[in-house]
Parts: C-alpha cells; sequence; structure tokens
C-alpha cells in the first residue's frame, strides 16, 4: 500500500469541518508520503525559510519539514518554496511542541535542526525558552528514529546557548559531540548566521547525539 503526504485543514465553507487528507501536487496528484524517502527532517523555528530552502535543494531526495510560530515568516519561506519549484519541503505555522505531543508520530524523524531560536533575554521572557519547556526534549527523543540521531544546534546568544547546553548534558539520552565549534551543517548558512557573522558576533554551534531505545 502507498503512503501519502497528508495534510490537516480546516474546511473554508464549513466551520466545524477538518480535513486530514492526502496533499496534492499543482497537477492534482496525491504527494508521496514521508515514508518513501530516504531521510526526513525537521527544523524547529524555520524563520524565513534561509536553511529550509537550501537544504530541500541540496538533498532533492530526502524531505524537510519546518515549524515558525511567526506567520509572516512562515508566509516568506512557502513563498520561496513556490517560486524555486521545491516539492520536498513544507512549513507548518504554530507551536512545535504541540505539533510534536499531538500530530508527529513516534520514531519518524531522522535528524532534528534548531538554529538562531529566539533567546528571550529579559528575566521574566526567559520561562519562553523553547529548549527548557516541560517535556520538550521528551517529545524531540520520541519522535526521532530508533538508534542515534543529532539535533543541531546553534546561536549567537552566549548565556542561552550554555543553559541549552547544560540542558542536555543532564538531559539522560543526550550526548554533546561538538560543543561551540561546529561548522554550519552540510555547509548551509541561516539567513541570521550571515547577518549576526557581518556584524562580528560570535556564533556557538553545537551537535548533540540523542540516543532513542526501542
Amino acid at each position: 500500500m502507498i503512503e501519502f503526504l497528508r495534510r490537516f485543514y480546516k474546511d473554508d465553507e464549513f466551520p466545524f469541518l477538518w480535513h486530514y487528507m492526502p496533499a496534492l501536487d499543482d497537477l492534482g496528484k496525491p504527494i508521496p508520503g514521508v515514508a518513501t524517502v530516504p531521510q526526513f527532517v525537521l527544523e524547529v523555528g524555520s524563520g524565513k525559510g534561509g536553511f529550509l530552502t537550501e537544504y530541500a535543494q541540496k538533498f532533492p531526495q530526502n524531505y524537510i519539514l519546518g515549524i515558525e510560530w511567526d506567520l509572516f515568516c512562515a508566509r516568506s519561506t512557502i513563498k520561496k518554496l513556490q517560486k524555486l519549484g521545491i516539492k520536498n519541503a513544507m512549513v507548518i505555522r504554530g507551536d512545535i511542541f504541540y505539533f510534536l505531543r499531538d500530530l508527529m508520530p513516534s520514531n519518524s524523524i531522522d535528524e532534528i535542526h534548531m538554529y538562531f531560536p529566539d533567546p528571550w533575554p529579559k528575566r521574566r521572557q526567559q520561562k519562553n525558552r523553547l529548549i527548557l519547556r516541560d517535556g520538550f526534549l521528551e517529545q524531540i527523543c520520541r519522535v526521532l528514529k530508533f538508534g542515534k540521531r543529532n539535533f543541531y544546534w546553534a546561536s549567537d546568544h552566549e548565556e542561552y546557548n550554555a543553559i541549552a547546553l547544560q540542558t542536555f548534558r543532564k538531559f539522560p539520552h543526550a550526548k554533546i559531540l561538538e560543543e561551540n565549534t561546529a561548522q554550519p551543517t552540510y555547509g548551509i548558512e541561516t539567513g541570521f548566521e550571515k547577518k549576526y557573522k557581518k556584524e562580528g558576533r560570535k556564533i556557538y554551534r553545537s551537535v548533540v547525539e540523542l540516543r532513542v531505545e526501542s
């Protein structure tokens, strides 16, 4: 049986009707599901799609899904994908924690990328830091496929970066493979990274291995 990529969306005409149906391409044909591709990649906070777009072009055999809270950024990414005719990428707008918890199947993701998240620098805002959210790393491990999987992290904010790495150290299923000195993943720099380098900011890049047991 062939699996197809499905979309979950609200009906435009009937307000109490929701659909979870195969997504169609420009010719009206169902798009093959993620189970048919070699790698299924997740980007947490895809911003305006700099990494997501370049990754999709560089690895057309894989599929990358971006989750982004900001509507303007999500739409900007979609416009890029449409302009470039990219078919192996998609963006979902919403809260990544609830998407993972409520909709993402267990053991379905090969690797996860999280670059330059909002550091929420003010003390009263720090409760919003995603990496510290109760249950976030547990959900990350749940959706990753069995075995040793990589979580790619980057930040320009020294304090948030230090706290994030400490959180990984305390997490029983995590091991930091490269700390603060990793190169841009697959040679791809995000839009923020290019901007921050021009401004002379220090970039902290790390690779964290997450062990997912069957």
